[in-house]
C-alpha cells in the first residue's frame, strides 16, 4: 500500500514536530509530499501523485480552527471543476496527522475549546465522501514541544503503524506490527539477535493470549444472545 503524505505548513524547517515525523518515516511505500515548496501547483503532476496512492495524509498544525491556507489553495487548484472528473480516484483512503498547540483536553465537550476535533475536522470528512475516499480517524497529536524522549518514541510507533497499517487502531494487528519490526531488528542487528527475539517471543505469547481472551468474550455474548 503507498502512502502519500502531503504535508501544509508555513516553515517546516522550523518546526520540530514536523522534522521529527519526518525522520520517522517508515521504510515502507512512503511519498512525503511538502506543499511549501510547490509554487503554482501542477494539476495534472499533482493528481498523478494522488492516482498512485492507496492512501493519502493530509499533515498539518491547526491553526484557528483549521490548516493553513497552503491546503486550501492546493484543494482548490487540484479539485476545480466537476465533481465526475475526479472518479478514477474513488476507494482512496484520507487520514490526517494533525498537531495542536494546546491540550487535547480543550477540544472536547466542556473543554475550553467547546468543540470536539471531531466536529473541527469535519470538512475533511465531507471532502472525503465527496470523492468517494474512505475517511479514517484522525492522528492527533498535543504538545509535542514538551514530550519526553519516552513520549517521543511512543509517537514514533503510533506515527509508522498510522503510515503502513490496514487498521493502526486494532490492540492485536499493533502487536503483530510490533513483532514484525523486531524481527527486522533482529535481522540488522546479529549480536542482538538473542535479546530480541526473546522480547518477540514474549509478546507473540501475550497476542496470543489476548486474542484467546477475545474468542473467549465473543462466545460469551454469543450465548448471551442464544
Amino acid at each position: 500500500m503507498q502512502t502519500l503524505i502531503v504535508v501544509a505548513h508555513p516553515n517546516i524547517a522550523d518546526s520540530p514536530t514536523q522534522q521529527f515525523l519526518k525522520a520517522s518515516l517508515p521504510d515502507a511505500d512512503v511519498i512525503w509530499h511538502d506543499l511549501s515548496s510547490e509554487g503554482q501547483f501542477d494539476r495534472q503532476r499533482e493528481l498523478h501523485l494522488l492516482a498512485q496512492a492507496d492512501r493519502i495524509i493530509f499533515q498539518f498544525p491547526f491553526y484557528w480552527y483549521s490548516a493553513p491556507f497552503i491546503l486550501k489553495k492546493w484543494q482548490d487548484e487540484v479539485f476545480g471543476g466537476e465533481q465526475g472528473q475526479y472518479q478514477f480516484l474513488a476507494g482512496k483512503q484520507l487520514a490526517l496527522v494533525v498537531s495542536l498547540g494546546q491540550s487535547l483536553a480543550r477540544y472536547q465537550s466542556g473543554g475550553s475549546e467547546h468543540y470536539a476535533m471531531s466536529e473541527l475536522l469535519r470538512p475533511y470528512q465531507a471532502f472525503a465522501d465527496k470523492l468517494g475516499w474512505h475517511y479514517r480517524a484522525p492522528l492527533l497529536i498535543s504538545h509535542f514541544a514538551y514530550s519526553t524522549e519516552v513520549e517521543k518514541q511512543a509517537l514514533l510507533i503510533r506515527y509508522q503503524q498510522f503510515l503502513t497499517m490496514d487498521d493502526p487502531t486494532n490492540f492485536a494487528a499493533q502487536g503483530d506490527w510490533l513483532v514484525a519490526q523486531l524481527e527486522k531488528m533482529a535481522t540488522a542487528h546479529p549480536t542482538q539477535a538473542a535479546n530480541v527475539s526473546l522480547v518477540s517471543e514474549q509478546l507473540t505469547t501475550q497476542l496470543e493470549q489476548y486474542r484467546d481472551l477475545i474468542w473467549q468474550v465473543s462466545q460469551i455474548k454469543q450465548g448471551e444472545k442464544d
